[in-house]
């Protein structure tokens, strides 16, 4: 996903990495560690927003 192509891109990964070197199984073990930084907007009938972090 996202995260996956973003640690593909040389973002800064989030959790101790073990000799993962495949995007995806890290951002899978950041999903699994909670440490996702990523926050979803959700925008509201009045015009208002929430912000929903990835936990």
């Amino acid at each position: 996903g996202t995260r996956a192509l973003q640690i593909a891109m040389c973002a800064p990964v989030m959790v101790e990495l073990e000799g993962e070197t495949d995007p995806l199984q890290i951002a899978m073990k950041e999903l699994k560690q909670r440490k996702i930084p990523i926050i979803i907007r959700r925008y509201l009938p009045d015009h208002s927003y929430e912000d929903w972090s990835i936990d």
